[in-house]
Parts: C-alpha cells; structure tokens; sequence
C-alpha cells in the first residue's frame, strides 16, 4: 500500500509506503501500485520530481517474508512472474523521465535498500542502516545487484551483497549508495532543497534525457558509449528547452522552466 501526496506544489509528488505495521514490506500490491504511480507521474508533463519515502521508524524491509514463505510451494513459473514484478518497479523508477528523490528516515533493508538504489538521489539520516542481508536466510541479492552497477565499486559491491552486513549511512555515502547523510532534524529541509532545485533549476526536457542516457550506457564498452554520448549530445543541442536555455543565458534572463511558462 501506498499513500500519495503532493505538498502545495503540483510539480512535486510525494509516495509513501505506508505499512509501517509490516515495517514497509514490499508485498505484492504495494510493488504493484508504487509502479502504477512511478507510470503514471512519469508520463504527467506537470510533474517535476517524485519523494519516495516511508511510514513509521523504517523506510523499507525489502521483501514481505510471509508473501515469499507461502511463494516456497508455487511452482517456478509463479515465482519468476512474481520477481519480474519487483524487477518491473525497479525498471520503472530508473526509466522514469523525472528525478525520484529517496527521503530515508530510517532502516532501509534488503529490497528496501534496493528502492533506495532505484532513486536517482536520497537523502538519509546518519542513524539509519543499509544493507543487502538476503544471504543471512539464504536468499540471493539478485535483483538489488543490478542497480549497483555503476554506482557502487566491485569491491564494495560484493561486500555488501556476499557478507549481507548492515553498514550506516555515513559509510553507505562513502561507498556511493547515499548521496547526502543529515542529522534527524534536518532531513526535510535537506530533501526540500534538492526537490526545489530540481523543479525550478533544471529542464524537465534535459533531465529526462539525461536519465535516458545513463541507463542506456550501462553496460556499453567506452566506444560506443561515446558514440551513443555523441548523437545525444548533437539530438539536445536543437531542442525547444536547449534552444531557450542558451537564449536566456545570453540575454541574462531566467530560462522558461524558472520563469514559469
């Protein structure tokens, strides 16, 4: 279950897990509904930014361990369709055309860390945990290792992912799962400044394309990365918001997006 909000600004919309009996758990309906709404604001032009954050003293406890314990006895076909709907969301929030900011105000654990890693930006406070810990019961991090591709260091990678430790937030910022760590009190102003400075500063147009970007170099060697770079590069140079982005520039004026067309 997911709750959705926006806080006065219809450019900005926040989704909450909001299962904090359950400490989050991601079951079925709430991968299912946080993809309908990673879809459906993705595709709305209005909107500039997505928060995900969560209910109660924990972002996110990955899996829902009652949902995978009765999935034990579903045949192969069952559980595959079942993983590729966690794989889904997760493609959905790195698809996204707009920016997804994670608010992580506690544990983010297992799946939940992978939602933290889906984000393109998040911000924590330096009392919560991160972890792979599929391990410890014998369960492998397989969707969540994809997302650390290109954002963690191997070695970093396979720490986390082999030992299936918890580290905190200010280690998790060093290895680069984390991009900012605050105190408690000052989480929300933290995530109000990135969320504005997205919404107001940045073209929709050129952020959209740059998240493009960096999904489709993943995995490319350096060659045609550059060559993929390249055509992007020449594509945006004749779009509506470059073409008035320079323009403002030159004129010492505010381009459209923090004007306000």
């Amino acid at each position: 279950m997911i709750r959705i909000e926006t806080d006065g600004r219809a450019s900005v919309v926040r989704l909450t897990l909001a299962r904090p009996e359950r400490r989050n758990a991601l079951d079925r309906e709430t991968v299912t509904r946080l993809t309908e709404a990673v879809l459906r604001f993705g595709a709305d032009a209005g909107v500039r930014v997505l928060v995900l954050a969560g209910d109660g003293p924990v972002f996110s406890a990955g899996a829902d361990l009652d949902a995978l314990s009765r999935l034990q006895d579903a045949s192969f076909d069952e559980n595959l369709e079942d993983s590729r709907r966690l794989a889904d969301l997760f493609l959905a929030m790195r698809r996204c055309p707009v920016p997804i900011v994670a608010r992580v105000h506690g544990h983010a654990v297992a799946g939940g860390c992978g939602l933290v890693a889906a984000c393109d930006l998040s911000v924590a406070v330096s009392e919560a945990k991160f972890g792979f810990t599929e391990v410890r019961i014998g369960f492998v991090p397989a969707l969540v290792s994809v997302l650390l591709g290109g954002r963690i260091a191997g070695a970093s990678a396979r720490d986390l992912l082999l030992t299936g430790r918890l580290v905190s937030a200010r280690e998790a910022h060093g290895m680069g799962l984390v991009s900012r760590v605050v105190e408690d009190s000052a989480l929300d102003t933290a995530v109000d400044d990135i969320v504005t400075s997205l919404a107001r500063d940045t073209s929709r147009q050129a952020v959209a394309t740059t998240k493009r970007l960096l999904f489709d170099l993943a995995g490319r060697d350096e060659v045609s990365a550059m060559d993929l770079a390249a055509r992007v590069n020449a594509e945006a140079r004749g779009t509506e918001d470059c073409r008035a982005g320079v323009r403002s520039f030159l004129d010492r004026t505010d381009p459209p997006w923090k004007a306000g067309r």
